[in-house]
């Protein structure tokens, strides 16, 4: 299999009407661009969004008027110059069968095959239990693979319930009542799962395999790496950091998939500037993942030069790092757990949920290395747990976790994580803290003990939080304090304002009694990713303080914006530090220019290195000891700087 590296993902989503389709298409040029930018690998269109072929196919429809076999010249011409090529088969949209076969569409409980904005993308999509869907792509996939492509990318591979004729009369041969939704979802996620295995029969042994859309863990058996599709623009620039973490532990190889646009997919006219795309590449650099940059080809035309001249720029960096990025792995302290979904009409896409998003955020600000891992995961790599917020209880999480502790271990939990099934109290004796229920506030505050933090106040700060427990502990490191009343209405006032009127003796956080164990009482990092207080960063540093007191990293001179991270081989570590951070522009956040660290910041890792330099700039740099720790004091750094740490 060729690497995949240093990627592009080519959308070609033509609407009809294109009067001069392909009029300058040059496969050669197509892909001598592509190699001029050394990029090594392309998702490339088989069939778009729109339902249209990119190659003399007898099943589906070519675009009318195409010349010549796109797919299979541009196939040839990137093999020549040695790109990998995967086949783009939208397997969730075709709008053009879709107009034909009204009868493939999924139906929805009020008999509507299209909703929402028709002027998208996802006001219709396709039904997985349709036959004369299913003979349709798998005939049209059994073309593709005659090409012998090296890969296979099957897009927008929605979940959503139907209520179509098949699905009916399956779901009723099964025992399952289609209008329980939940079940309904359930099963629409195995006819999928089904779908894909017969996909990947097809598709053979020896290929790329993804399956974009799907719970990653769900499809770990059948996807053969990750590409974590996040455009900043649209998703924001919180959502890859907790995709990533989790991605990188299901599977060896993880692409961050951004895109060069202003906006979001099929923005022709957007080109973000260099230094936003820049930063992107230094994400996923930071995270230990690789890059794979979105573009949208102008059905007329061919690549634009500009933005593959922008993008050769950014691979010859990362290629000159590959020597000592190329199998290095990101270390990590911590372990945050999200639960393996079985309920697939619950959580989102991966399980992962705004309380991980906010984790996310504050760990980075705090330089806490850490994972996102499932119960099913090897927990004795972490040197601390995290049971973030509305975790959920179940047998395997906790045989694990009490062997977890047992060994030594140290957790900390939030919210109502930790409770058992029944949430009538913890489910392992190491939260020996006094459970008095579920806390039924929506307007509570907390006090912090030792408000030492000089950003920190004797005062009452808010929860911002409506899912808790009431707890009492001995070791104590913020009181809770209750409101005159919660927010609510009475028919004669909306109780809008809710000032803090006493402690009652319960926690917002304690530690247990062997100092294994910190409970923070309510979803402290949901409420940051919704609010960003500084007093819940706060807090939660403090926890980890009594849990980790010798993280990885420590940063001194270094804003909370910077981000300082590290990953590995045998013999020695990468530190990667990036200064830049967007900045919010209207109803956008935008990177125009790079943000630069002084000369004289220090990092402090963990351990004994003898020496360090930049890399690829050979330049050395300054380290000494300190306490079990190498400090390294750092040039000035604009943008991002990667240091090789030798042992």
């Amino acid at each position: 299999m060729r690497p995949m590296r240093r990627a592009v993902h080519i959308d070609f989503h033509t609407m009809p009407g294109i009067h001069d389709f392909n009029r300058e298409w040059d496969p050669a040029l197509f892909a001598q661009t592509l190699s001029d930018a050394h990029v090594e690998y392309i998702n490339a269109f088989a069939r778009c969004n729109i339902g249209f072929a990119y190659y003399p196919t007898k099943i589906g429809i070519p675009y009318p008027g195409m010349k010549g076999d796109m797919f299979g010249d541009l196939l040839r011409e990137c093999h020549r110059r040695d790109i990998g090529v995967s086949a783009y088969v939208n397997v969730g949209l075709d709008h053009e069968q879709s107009s034909r076969h009204i009868d493939w569409l999924r139906l929805d409980r009020e008999g509507r095959v299209i909703r929402g904005d028709r002027t998208g993308n996802f006001f219709r999509t396709l039904c997985y239990n349709n036959p004369d869907y299913l003979a349709y792509h798998f005939g049209m996939l059994r073309e593709i693979s005659e090409y012998d492509p090296d890969g296979y990318f099957l897009d927008c591979m929605v979940l959503a319930p139907c209520w179509c004729r098949h699905c009916l009369i399956r779901m009723r041969e099964q025992g399952i009542d289609p209008n329980d939704e939940a079940a309904n979802l359930l099963f629409q996620h195995r006819s999928m799962i089904e779908f894909s295995r017969e996909s990947q029969k097809i598709a053979g042994p020896g290929k790329y395999f993804y399956l974009n859309g799907m719970d990653y863990a769900a499809v770990q058996d059948m996807d053969t790496h990750i590409e974590v599709e996040c455009l900043p623009g649209k998703w924001g620039y919180d959502y890859f950091w907790p995709y990533a973490s989790y991605a990188r532990n299901l599977q060896k190889t993880v692409l961050y998939m951004t895109g060069r646009f202003q906006t979001s997919w099929g923005d022709f006219g957007g080109f973000k500037t260099k230094e936003s795309l820049e930063h992107d590449y230094y994400d996923a650099l930071c995270a230990g993942v690789g890059v794979s940059v979105g573009d949208h080809m102008h059905p007329a035309l061919n690549l634009e030069p500009d933005i593959y001249k922008t993008v050769g720029e950014l691979n010859e960096r990362i290629l000159a790092l590959e020597p000592y990025t190329e199998g290095a792995r990101f270390i990590a302290d911590i372990g945050v757990l999200v639960n393996v979904r079985r309920d697939f009409g619950v959580s989102g896409h991966a399980g992962l949920t705004e309380s991980h998003k906010g984790l996310s955020r504050m760990f980075g600000e705090l330089r806490q290395s850490y994972d996102i891992i499932n119960e099913t995961m090897d927990f004795g790599r972490y040197r601390v747990l995290v049971l973030p917020d509305r975790l959920e209880m179940n047998p395997l999480l906790k045989e694990k976790l009490a062997a977890y502790l047992e060994a030594g271990g140290r957790v900390l939990s939030s919210g109502v994580a930790g409770l058992a099934g029944d949430g009538d109290g913890f489910a392992l004796p190491d939260w020996d803290f006094k459970f008095d229920g579920i806390d039924p506030s929506n307007a509570s505050y907390y006090h912090i003990a030792d408000n030492t933090d000089p950003k920190v106040s004797d005062m009452n700060y808010g929860a911002y939080s409506d899912t808790g427990v009431l707890i009492r502990g001995s070791d104590v490191l913020a009181r809770y304090v209750k409101s005159y009343f919660d927010r609510h209405w009475d028919g004669f006032h909306g109780y809008f304002y809710t000032p803090p009127e006493r402690e009652t003796g319960h926690a917002a956080a304690a530690v247990s009694a062997r100092g294994n164990v910190c409970h923070i009482s309510f979803s402290i990092f949901r409420s940051y990713y919704e609010n960003a207080p500084y007093a819940h960063k706060a807090l939660v540093a403090q926890c980890l303080l009594r849990l980790l007191p010798d993280p990885l990293i420590k940063t001194r001179g270094i804003p909370s914006t910077a981000r300082v991270t590290a990953t590995g081989r045998d013999g020695y570590t990468l530190l990667h530090v990036k200064a830049t951070y967007p900045e919010v522009r209207g109803r956008m956040n935008i990177i125009e220019e790079h943000a630069s660290l002084r000369a004289g910041a220090e990092v402090l890792i963990r351990g004994d290195y003898a020496s360090a330099r930049t890399l690829p700039g050979e330049e050395p740099v300054a380290v000494s000891r300190e306490e079990g720790y190498t400090r390294v004091t750092l040039p000035e750094i604009t943008g991002y700087a990667t240091i090789l740490l030798e042992k």
